[in-house]
Order: structure tokens, then sequence, then C-alpha cells
């Protein structure tokens, strides 16, 4: 089977678009000449890869398959390129990475700065949204590297464990001034804000309170780490952050509770191992995301972690 790469850009074009109609404009082709593209495609693999569903067009079994595929293929195309017509002394290309809204706003402003100084060959493309996300897009090929919450500081194939923090009940003063660990059973009448379900924060508050024999009362789910904090500022509800999050909103009218037992996590900055052999440029980034963190904790600028070293 022989298939042109700009046929498989044509693929996970529509895929992303869920539309051939919008994949099209965005091509800058007409509509029949990518449905086109897209039957000849299916001819060559000898499998229908598209099915119209109820958002637009949809991909099959086969069609997931070859999408994650293609990505991975197009991506390496994308980067050989890249890097061949830059010449090979200096390390270059763009990497994309992958990062949860609990860790960007505190390791970004780190390292962009530090890549650059050591690498300026390389273009990072950073990609904020919730961990579940995030993990989704690393197992997709769609990024390079990915920072993943892990349950323990564990080896793992493809990943380098960054460093653990703790998690508080973060309330309003004036509704809870008490500064002591608070438990689940304390708690399971408390209404929370949380973030969706395919966060790992909300993986963690869930277990919580399951260990405990009761359910959290969760009143809203909330993407927005600093709505949630001022929600928390209001009184309407409390919040689970980290103090990492937590602290550039803390004053007056905010508190920090431990909760008890304990609730940990691991963050660890991952590369999809499992696919393909990461190229150097994305090793160079990896390694500036672990200096980044301990440069950070050595000057107590990240609050509340520990960072793991090797």
């Amino acid at each position: 089977m022989l298939v042109d790469i700009a046929a498989l850009r044509d693929f996970i074009l529509v895929v992303d678009a869920g539309s051939l109609t919008r994949a099209a404009a965005l091509a800058g082709v007409s509509q029949p000449a990518m449905s086109q593209r897209i039957a000849q495609l299916e001819t060559q693999v000898g499998h229908r890869l598209l099915e119209r569903g109820p958002r637009g067009v949809e991909a099959t079994a086969a069609g997931l398959e070859l999408y994650r595929g293609a990505q991975q293929v197009v991506r390496q195309v994308d980067r050989l390129a890249e890097s061949l017509g830059s010449g090979i002394r200096d390390i270059r290309g763009a990497v994309s990475v992958g990062l949860p809204s609990t860790v960007a706003p505190s390791l970004v402003p780190e390292l962009v700065p530090l890549v650059a100084a050591r690498h300026p060959g390389i273009r990072l493309e950073l990609f904020e949204s919730m961990s579940g996300y995030v993990e989704e897009l690393l197992g997709r090929g769609r990024l390079d590297l990915a920072v993943l919450f892990r349950p323990d500081a564990t080896d793992r194939p493809g990943e380098v464990a960054l460093y653990e923090e703790e998690l508080f009940l973060v309330t309003g003063t004036e509704v809870d001034p008490a500064t002591e660990p608070a438990s689940a059973a304390e708690l399971v009448d408390r209404p929370l804000v949380a973030p969706g379900e395919r966060s790992n924060l909300r993986h963690l508050v869930e277990r919580f309170f399951t260990a405990a024999g009761v359910r959290p009362r969760v009143v809203a789910d909330v993407e927005s780490l600093a709505a949630m904090v001022r929600i928390a500022q209001t009184g309407a509800a409390s919040a689970v952050l980290p103090r990492s999050v937590a602290t550039a909103f803390t004053g007056p009218d905010l508190t920090l509770r431990p909760l008890r037992p304990a609730v940990r996590r691991t963050v660890a900055v991952c590369t999809a191992a499992e696919f393909y052999e990461p190229r150097v440029a994305v090793l160079a980034v990896r390694d500036a995301v672990v200096d980044a963190v301990h440069h950070l904790a050595d000057r107590s600028a990240w609050p509340g972690i520990a960072p793991v070293r090797r």
C-alpha cells in the first residue's frame, strides 16, 4: 500500500475539522475535490475511513487507526525536513509541549527563556488544557512532550519524574477560618467546585471522598483555575488545589487547609516513547523542563513542590 503524505494531511484535516466542507476551505480547495481525495485514499487503503455522525463526519474504526498513525508519520516527516533544512550542527526544530492548567503558569515563564538561551534553533509550541486532554493528545502523537500527573515517582518508559506536591482545601476565610487538616467526613456537605471528569484534579478529589465512603458535593464543574479561586474567595464554594495555584491569590479572604489523610500527586514529563524514538530536540526540551523545575524550586519560586532529584 502506497499512500501519499499529502493524502494523509488531507485526512487529518478532515478528521480534525469534522467536516469535508470546512476541511476543504482550510485547504483552499473545493468540497468535491476534497471528497474525491478522501475517496481515493479509501480505495488505496481498502477501508471506509469516514462516516457521517450527528456532529458531522467522524472517523470509522479503521479511520481512527489510520489517523493515529498518520499523525506520527506527518509529524516525523515535517520535523525531519525542518532539521535537515537547517543543518545538523545545531539542535533545531519545533517541539510541542502539553501542559496541564495547574502547571503552565509556574513552569512556562522559566522554561521559555531557558530553551531560548540553550537552543535558539528550537521553537516551542506550548499547549495548555485539562490533564486528561493533554494525555490524550500525547497518545495520539499530536504532542512531542507532555507534563502529566502520575501516582508516584516510579521510573516508567519515556517518563522523568519532576516533583511531588500536596493538595489543599481552598476556602473563604469568613466561611471557614480554620487551618487544621480537614477530613472527607467533615467536608461531605461542603459545596465544592472542581474541574471536569477528565481532570486529574477531579479524580483525586473523588478518590479522597470515596476512600472515606462518602461522595463529594460538587456543585459546579469549573475548568478555570482562577475562577475556582475567585469562587472560594466569595465563600460560595470551596476548591481543592495545589499550593502553587492558590498562593498567587492567597490573602486575608482566603485560607488553605491540608486534607486528612494528605493528598499528594507526582508530576512527570513524558514522551510518546511507545510510538517513536524522541528526536534530539525533544530530548533537549525535556532536559530543560527538568532543569526549569529545579531552578524554580532552588529559588523557592514555586511554592508547595518537592522536586524529584535523580
